[in-house]
Protein backbone atom coordinates (compact mmCIF):
# COMPACT_ATOMS: atom_id res chain seq x y z
CA UNK A 1 0.00 0.00 0.00
CA UNK A 2 2.78 2.40 0.77
CA UNK A 3 4.35 1.86 -2.15
CA UNK A 4 1.33 2.46 -4.34
CA UNK A 5 0.63 5.77 -2.51
CA UNK A 6 4.98 6.84 -3.34
CA UNK A 7 4.44 5.95 -7.16
CA UNK A 8 1.00 7.84 -7.18
CA UNK A 9 2.96 10.65 -5.30
CA UNK A 10 5.56 10.48 -8.14
CA UNK A 11 2.73 10.90 -11.17
CA UNK A 12 3.72 14.70 -11.81
CA UNK A 13 3.86 15.87 -15.00
CA UNK A 14 5.71 19.11 -15.86
CA UNK A 15 3.66 20.66 -18.64
CA UNK A 16 -0.24 19.44 -17.27
CA UNK A 17 -2.60 21.28 -14.54
CA UNK A 18 -3.18 17.81 -13.13
CA UNK A 19 -1.25 15.64 -10.54
CA UNK A 20 -1.85 13.11 -8.08
CA UNK A 21 -0.69 13.15 -4.65
CA UNK A 22 -1.55 11.26 -1.63
CA UNK A 23 -4.38 9.02 -3.73
CA UNK A 24 -5.88 12.75 -3.74
CA UNK A 25 -6.05 14.02 -7.48
CA UNK A 26 -5.75 18.30 -6.83
CA UNK A 27 -7.33 19.31 -10.15
CA UNK A 28 -7.44 23.37 -11.19
CA UNK A 29 -10.96 23.91 -10.27
CA UNK A 30 -9.12 23.33 -6.36
CA UNK A 31 -7.37 26.28 -6.35
CA UNK A 32 -7.66 28.31 -9.90
CA UNK A 33 -10.98 28.30 -11.96
CA UNK A 34 -9.67 29.53 -15.09
CA UNK A 35 -6.21 27.80 -15.33
CA UNK A 36 -6.35 27.03 -18.77
CA UNK A 37 -7.11 30.57 -20.19
CA UNK A 38 -4.77 32.27 -17.85
CA UNK A 39 -1.84 29.37 -18.83
CA UNK A 40 -3.33 29.33 -22.95
CA UNK A 41 -3.14 33.96 -22.98
CA UNK A 42 0.35 33.64 -21.82
CA UNK A 43 1.58 31.05 -23.86
CA UNK A 44 0.47 32.70 -26.58
CA UNK A 45 2.11 36.22 -25.07
CA UNK A 46 5.28 34.50 -24.99
CA UNK A 47 5.40 33.08 -28.54
CA UNK A 48 4.66 36.36 -29.79
CA UNK A 49 7.22 37.89 -28.57
CA UNK A 50 9.72 35.06 -28.73
CA UNK A 51 9.60 34.53 -32.21
CA UNK A 52 9.90 37.83 -33.65
CA UNK A 53 12.45 38.71 -31.24
CA UNK A 54 14.67 35.59 -31.70
CA UNK A 55 13.96 36.05 -35.72
CA UNK A 56 14.93 39.87 -35.41
CA UNK A 57 18.19 38.34 -34.02
CA UNK A 58 18.75 36.06 -36.49
CA UNK A 59 17.84 38.33 -39.43
CA UNK A 60 20.52 41.11 -37.80
CA UNK A 61 23.40 38.44 -37.18
CA UNK A 62 23.26 37.39 -40.67
CA UNK A 63 23.16 41.20 -42.29
CA UNK A 64 26.10 41.88 -39.70
CA UNK A 65 27.71 38.12 -40.25
CA UNK A 66 29.43 36.49 -37.28
CA UNK A 67 32.57 38.39 -36.98
CA UNK A 68 33.32 37.18 -33.22
CA UNK A 69 32.65 34.25 -31.13
CA UNK A 70 29.98 36.20 -29.29
CA UNK A 71 28.35 36.24 -32.20
CA UNK A 72 28.63 32.32 -32.72
CA UNK A 73 27.53 31.89 -29.28
CA UNK A 74 24.35 34.40 -29.71
CA UNK A 75 23.49 32.61 -32.65
CA UNK A 76 23.46 28.68 -31.04
CA UNK A 77 21.43 30.59 -28.04
CA UNK A 78 18.60 32.74 -30.34
CA UNK A 79 18.40 28.88 -32.20
CA UNK A 80 17.58 27.43 -28.71
CA UNK A 81 14.87 29.65 -27.56
CA UNK A 82 13.00 29.28 -31.16
CA UNK A 83 13.22 25.88 -30.25
CA UNK A 84 11.97 26.57 -27.30
CA UNK A 85 9.08 28.88 -28.56
CA UNK A 86 8.11 26.58 -31.41
CA UNK A 87 7.51 23.58 -29.51
CA UNK A 88 5.45 25.91 -26.76
CA UNK A 89 3.03 26.08 -30.00
CA UNK A 90 1.48 22.53 -29.58
CA UNK A 91 1.55 22.73 -25.70
CA UNK A 92 -0.40 26.35 -25.73
CA UNK A 93 -2.94 24.06 -28.08
CA UNK A 94 -3.19 21.14 -25.49
CA UNK A 95 -4.13 23.58 -23.01
CA UNK A 96 -7.39 24.65 -24.72
CA UNK A 97 -8.25 21.20 -26.43
CA UNK A 98 -6.01 18.25 -25.06
CA UNK A 99 -3.59 16.47 -26.44
CA UNK A 100 -4.47 15.90 -30.49
CA UNK A 101 -0.86 15.25 -31.64
CA UNK A 102 -0.86 11.46 -30.60
CA UNK A 103 1.45 9.52 -29.59
CA UNK A 104 4.20 10.27 -32.28
CA UNK A 105 3.42 13.90 -31.61
CA UNK A 106 3.88 13.56 -27.65
CA UNK A 107 7.42 12.54 -27.84
CA UNK A 108 9.05 14.73 -30.20
CA UNK A 109 7.22 17.75 -28.98
CA UNK A 110 8.23 16.87 -25.46
CA UNK A 111 12.12 16.03 -26.63
CA UNK A 112 11.67 19.63 -27.89
CA UNK A 113 10.28 21.76 -25.51
CA UNK A 114 13.28 20.12 -23.47
CA UNK A 115 15.90 20.37 -25.87
CA UNK A 116 14.90 23.93 -26.13
CA UNK A 117 15.25 24.31 -22.41
CA UNK A 118 18.53 22.59 -21.76
CA UNK A 119 20.35 24.02 -24.64
CA UNK A 120 19.66 27.41 -23.48
CA UNK A 121 20.77 26.59 -20.23
CA UNK A 122 23.74 24.90 -21.44
CA UNK A 123 25.06 28.08 -23.81
CA UNK A 124 23.94 30.22 -21.35
CA UNK A 125 26.64 29.01 -19.29
CA UNK A 126 28.85 28.60 -21.87
CA UNK A 127 28.39 32.44 -22.97
CA UNK A 128 28.59 33.43 -20.28
CA UNK A 129 32.45 31.84 -19.39
CA UNK A 130 33.08 33.64 -23.07
CA UNK A 131 32.36 36.38 -21.63
CA UNK A 132 34.40 36.45 -18.18
CA UNK A 133 37.50 35.63 -20.56
CA UNK A 134 37.61 37.89 -22.51
CA UNK A 135 37.17 40.74 -20.22
CA UNK A 136 38.50 39.53 -16.89
CA UNK A 137 41.56 38.12 -19.06
CA UNK A 138 41.93 40.00 -22.20
CA UNK A 139 45.32 38.88 -22.41
CA UNK A 140 44.70 35.52 -22.50
CA UNK A 141 41.88 35.61 -25.22
CA UNK A 142 43.68 37.92 -27.29
CA UNK A 143 46.90 35.39 -27.33
CA UNK A 144 44.73 32.75 -27.60
CA UNK A 145 43.42 33.91 -30.94
CA UNK A 146 42.55 31.12 -33.44
CA UNK A 147 42.69 28.16 -30.97
CA UNK A 148 39.73 30.99 -28.99
CA UNK A 149 37.75 30.53 -32.45
CA UNK A 150 38.25 26.56 -32.20
CA UNK A 151 36.85 26.64 -28.91
CA UNK A 152 34.09 28.51 -29.92
CA UNK A 153 32.71 25.94 -32.29
CA UNK A 154 34.08 22.31 -29.76
CA UNK A 155 32.10 24.19 -26.68
CA UNK A 156 28.98 24.59 -29.06
CA UNK A 157 29.05 21.37 -30.17
CA UNK A 158 29.66 19.96 -26.74
CA UNK A 159 26.45 22.21 -25.59
CA UNK A 160 24.28 20.57 -28.11
CA UNK A 161 25.49 16.85 -27.68
CA UNK A 162 24.78 17.30 -23.93
CA UNK A 163 21.45 19.02 -24.38
CA UNK A 164 20.29 16.24 -26.63
CA UNK A 165 21.99 13.79 -24.56
CA UNK A 166 19.86 14.98 -21.46
CA UNK A 167 16.57 15.69 -23.47
CA UNK A 168 16.26 12.34 -24.93
CA UNK A 169 14.89 10.53 -21.76
CA UNK A 170 12.01 13.04 -21.75
CA UNK A 171 10.96 11.38 -25.42
CA UNK A 172 11.63 8.04 -24.37
CA UNK A 173 9.20 8.51 -21.15
CA UNK A 174 6.66 10.27 -22.72
CA UNK A 175 3.08 9.07 -23.45
CA UNK A 176 -0.24 9.29 -23.90
CA UNK A 177 -2.75 9.08 -21.32
CA UNK A 178 -6.72 8.43 -21.65
CA UNK A 179 -8.91 11.13 -19.14
CA UNK A 180 -12.96 10.79 -19.12
CA UNK A 181 -12.61 14.61 -20.32
CA UNK A 182 -9.07 14.78 -22.48
CA UNK A 183 -5.94 13.08 -23.55
CA UNK A 184 -2.76 13.89 -21.82
CA UNK A 185 0.48 14.18 -22.79
CA UNK A 186 2.73 13.29 -19.81
CA UNK A 187 5.93 11.95 -18.94
CA UNK A 188 5.65 7.97 -17.20
CA UNK A 189 8.92 6.63 -15.65
CA UNK A 190 9.25 3.14 -15.09
CA UNK A 191 10.36 3.58 -11.31
CA UNK A 192 9.66 6.50 -8.82
CA UNK A 193 13.96 6.38 -8.25
CA UNK A 194 14.28 7.15 -12.26
CA UNK A 195 11.55 10.29 -12.03
CA UNK A 196 13.42 11.64 -8.37
CA UNK A 197 16.71 11.33 -10.11
CA UNK A 198 15.73 12.78 -13.22
CA UNK A 199 14.32 15.81 -11.24
CA UNK A 200 17.14 16.03 -9.09
CA UNK A 201 19.47 16.17 -11.88
CA UNK A 202 17.16 19.25 -13.85
CA UNK A 203 17.70 21.13 -10.56
CA UNK A 204 21.56 20.62 -10.18
CA UNK A 205 22.75 20.39 -13.54
CA UNK A 206 20.50 23.05 -15.47
CA UNK A 207 19.70 25.72 -12.52
CA UNK A 208 22.04 25.36 -9.65
CA UNK A 209 25.22 24.90 -11.25
CA UNK A 210 24.31 27.40 -14.13
CA UNK A 211 23.37 30.04 -11.86
CA UNK A 212 26.28 29.71 -9.64
CA UNK A 213 28.52 30.05 -12.63
CA UNK A 214 26.67 32.77 -14.02
CA UNK A 215 26.22 34.71 -10.87
CA UNK A 216 29.96 34.18 -10.24
CA UNK A 217 31.28 35.42 -13.84
CA UNK A 218 29.50 38.25 -13.90
CA UNK A 219 30.32 39.41 -10.60
CA UNK A 220 33.34 39.72 -11.67
CA UNK A 221 32.94 40.77 -15.16
CA UNK A 222 30.76 43.77 -13.27
CA UNK A 223 34.26 44.53 -10.81
CA UNK A 224 36.52 44.62 -13.59
CA UNK A 225 34.05 47.08 -15.67
CA UNK A 226 34.25 49.47 -12.89
CA UNK A 227 37.61 49.81 -12.42
CA UNK A 228 38.21 50.00 -15.56
CA UNK A 229 38.90 53.20 -17.94
CA UNK A 230 35.34 52.72 -19.77
CA UNK A 231 33.73 55.75 -20.09
CA UNK A 232 30.86 56.40 -17.57
CA UNK A 233 28.21 55.72 -19.90
CA UNK A 234 29.06 52.81 -21.45
CA UNK A 235 30.02 51.54 -18.14
CA UNK A 236 26.63 52.01 -17.06
CA UNK A 237 24.94 50.38 -19.80
CA UNK A 238 27.08 47.37 -19.49
CA UNK A 239 26.33 47.21 -15.28
CA UNK A 240 22.77 47.47 -16.57
CA UNK A 241 23.06 44.54 -18.87
CA UNK A 242 24.60 42.20 -16.69
CA UNK A 243 22.17 42.55 -13.80
CA UNK A 244 19.51 42.45 -16.30
CA UNK A 245 20.72 39.03 -17.46
CA UNK A 246 21.77 37.75 -14.05
CA UNK A 247 18.12 39.07 -12.23
CA UNK A 248 16.20 37.73 -15.33
CA UNK A 249 17.54 34.33 -15.04
CA UNK A 250 17.20 34.02 -11.44
CA UNK A 251 13.15 35.43 -11.58
CA UNK A 252 12.83 33.06 -14.63
CA UNK A 253 13.83 30.00 -13.13
CA UNK A 254 14.41 29.98 -9.45
CA UNK A 255 10.10 29.70 -8.77
CA UNK A 256 10.45 26.84 -11.27
CA UNK A 257 13.20 24.85 -10.08
CA UNK A 258 12.12 25.26 -5.70
CA UNK A 259 8.69 24.30 -6.41
CA UNK A 260 9.57 21.27 -8.25
CA UNK A 261 12.57 20.50 -5.47
CA UNK A 262 9.59 21.00 -3.19
CA UNK A 263 7.10 18.72 -4.88
CA UNK A 264 10.13 15.79 -4.87
CA UNK A 265 10.88 16.29 -1.21
CA UNK A 266 6.71 15.79 -0.21
CA UNK A 267 6.43 12.99 -2.71
CA UNK A 268 9.48 11.28 -0.61
CA UNK A 269 7.32 11.62 2.53
CA UNK A 270 10.39 14.45 3.71
CA UNK A 271 9.37 14.76 7.29
CA UNK A 272 7.50 18.46 7.74
CA UNK A 273 7.22 18.42 4.00
CA UNK A 274 3.42 16.57 3.97
CA UNK A 275 2.12 19.25 5.61
CA UNK A 276 3.21 21.44 2.99
CA UNK A 277 -0.39 22.34 0.37
CA UNK A 278 0.40 22.52 -2.89
CA UNK A 279 -0.72 25.22 -4.73
CA UNK A 280 -2.10 25.20 -8.31
CA UNK A 281 -1.49 29.20 -8.80
CA UNK A 282 2.07 28.69 -7.69
CA UNK A 283 2.50 25.98 -10.12
CA UNK A 284 0.68 27.92 -12.98
CA UNK A 285 2.98 31.29 -12.24
CA UNK A 286 6.51 29.48 -11.90
CA UNK A 287 5.78 27.47 -14.78
CA UNK A 288 4.60 30.58 -16.92
CA UNK A 289 7.77 32.93 -15.36
CA UNK A 290 10.15 29.51 -16.58
CA UNK A 291 8.81 29.47 -20.35
CA UNK A 292 9.43 32.98 -20.93
CA UNK A 293 12.84 32.93 -20.68
CA UNK A 294 12.98 32.77 -24.27
CA UNK A 295 11.57 36.55 -24.27
CA UNK A 296 14.76 37.41 -22.17
CA UNK A 297 17.24 37.16 -24.36
CA UNK A 298 16.28 39.03 -27.38
CA UNK A 299 15.15 41.63 -25.38
CA UNK A 300 17.98 42.34 -23.60
CA UNK A 301 19.99 42.62 -26.83
CA UNK A 302 17.54 44.69 -28.33
CA UNK A 303 17.22 47.39 -26.27
CA UNK A 304 20.69 47.33 -24.80
CA UNK A 305 22.67 46.47 -27.81
CA UNK A 306 23.37 48.88 -30.62
CA UNK A 307 24.09 46.51 -33.08
CA UNK A 308 20.45 45.12 -33.14
CA UNK A 309 18.57 48.62 -32.04
CA UNK A 310 20.11 50.41 -35.07
CA UNK A 311 17.79 48.27 -37.43
CA UNK A 312 14.37 49.32 -35.44
CA UNK A 313 12.91 51.44 -37.84
CA UNK A 314 12.85 54.19 -35.11
CA UNK A 315 16.07 53.56 -33.51
CA UNK A 316 17.69 53.71 -37.29
CA UNK A 317 15.88 57.27 -37.71
CA UNK A 318 17.24 58.71 -34.73
CA UNK A 319 20.37 56.77 -35.47
CA UNK A 320 21.46 58.33 -38.75
CA UNK A 321 20.00 62.07 -37.65
CA UNK A 322 23.02 61.43 -34.79
CA UNK A 323 25.56 60.41 -37.29
CA UNK A 324 24.47 63.74 -39.72
CA UNK A 325 24.90 66.34 -37.06
CA UNK A 326 28.08 64.59 -35.73
CA UNK A 327 29.32 64.57 -39.14
CA UNK A 328 28.30 68.12 -40.17
CA UNK A 329 29.31 69.33 -36.64
CA UNK A 330 33.22 67.64 -37.35
CA UNK A 331 32.87 69.08 -41.06
CA UNK A 332 32.04 72.72 -39.64
CA UNK A 333 34.93 72.56 -37.45
CA UNK A 334 37.76 71.09 -40.14
CA UNK A 335 36.71 74.41 -42.32
CA UNK A 336 37.30 76.86 -39.66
Amino acid sequence: MHQEIMQEDLNFSHYYMDYIYDGHLITLEDHLTHGPVICAVCYIIIICISLPGNCFLLWVLNKEGLKSSADWFLLHLTASDLIFSLMLIPWTIDTICGWVFGELGCKLFNWGIFLGLYSYMTFLTVTTVHRYVVIVHPVFATSAGNRFRLYTHVSSSMAWLISIGFSLPEAFYSAIVDNPDTVLCVLRYDSAFTETLGYFLQIILFFMLPFMVIAFCYARMGFTIHKSHMASRNRHNAACIIFCVVVGFFLCWAPYNIFLFLVVLKSLHVPGMMAWETSEMVYVISHILAFSHCCLNPLIHILGGKKFRRYLSWSSRRYRRHTFSTQSSFSGQTHL
